[in-house]
């Protein structure tokens, strides 16, 4: 194996949401088709990784609820990486600072896996295009791939067939309430039953909305099955979105499977005071706007990593 360089790397990796989640049938693999638009924001968690001599993958993070071992997707892609490429990956140590909550919707643990796919394609010179991470990342989650690509994206079969839309929407701020409580993925996918599958009319208007930067087009057809059925087997769901609604945001949507709700602000003096009326207890209240990139690199900080 090649020696590794001597650096280390920081990377953002972006929370996500999707302004239009719609869920289909069944597959044969167990997995569901989706209708579906990503669409990266510029708030998110933060990796430091460096390499390490011994044959290891060691994760610190600041979050208690996070797993460190084998179960964690960074663990997992660094696995799947050296699978891949045998005798050319070592080691990896990577700081997480985490600020997407677990189990938010906000596709936190698949951007921190496709960012460590990035800095082991940098540390150990693998020279990898996008397209081969985005396969590599498509074993980790459905989703993960986006987070190579960012931006505005189209996602079908179960989310990891991307494709861009021209994105003309006008700058708006973006507030999103984690309510202090996660949403397992798996468990809200196995509550879906026929009766809930959907036929994915209203993709076409919102991509339409997008590419012509009609912010009110899009947001009448803003639609996620997930949220219907959060709302019908817990009640904090519907109090939060009368929250929020009640602080001036608009059109308060599920993110993902849940359990946290975006909404939208009219400006960025809207937004930050909305944030702060909902801020207390347990809650995670974030500010940000779209992203047109996926994981990004960012600057070393002077005294290193």
């Amino acid at each position: 194996m090649s020696a590794p360089p001597a650096t280390a790397l920081r990377l953002f990796a972006p929370a996500k949401f999707n302004p239009y989640l719609a869920v289909r049938r069944r597959r044969p693999d167990g997995f569901h088709d989706l209708d579906t638009i990503f669409q990266a924001l510029n708030w998110g968690d933060e990796l430091r990784c460096r390499p390490l001599d011994q044959d290891v993958c060691r994760i610190a993070c600041d979050h208690p609820g996070v797993p460190l071992g084998p179960g964690n997707l960074i663990a997992r892609a660094w696995e799947r990486l050296r699978a891949a490429f045998p005798g050319r990956v070592g080691g990896l140590a990577v700081d997480l600072i985490k600020r997407i909550p677990p189990g938010a919707g906000l596709g936190g643990g698949s951007a921190d896996a496709a960012a460590t796919l990035v800095a082991l394609n940098r540390l150990y010179h693998l020279r990898l295009p996008a397209h081969a991470l985005e396969e590599l990342a498509a074993d980790l989650g459905s989703d993960c791939p986006f987070f190579i690509r960012g931006g505005t994206q189209v996602g079908s079969g179960r989310g990891e067939q991307l494709r861009p839309i021209r994105n003309r929407l006008p700058p708006r701020w973006i507030v999103g309430v984690w309510p202090g409580f996660p949403s397992s993925t798996a468990a809200a996918y196995r509550r879906i039953t026929p009766a809930d599958w959907h036929d994915g009319h209203g993709l076409a208007a919102a991509i339409d909305a997008i590419e012509r930067g009609d912010w009110i087009a899009l947001q009448k057809c803003m639609y996620n099955t997930f949220s219907t059925l959060v709302s019908d087997t817990d009640l904090r769901y519907n109090t939060l979105r009368e929250e929020i609604s009640a602080h001036g945001l608009t059109h308060p949507l599920l993110a993902g499977s849940g359990s946290s709700i975006v909404a939208f602000a009219a400006s960025h003096a809207a937004a930050s005071a909305a944030a702060r009326r909902l801020a207390g207890g347990s809650r995670v209240v974030f500010i940000s706007r779209f992203r047109r990139r996926g994981v990004g690199l960012l600057a070393p900080r002077r005294s290193g990593l």
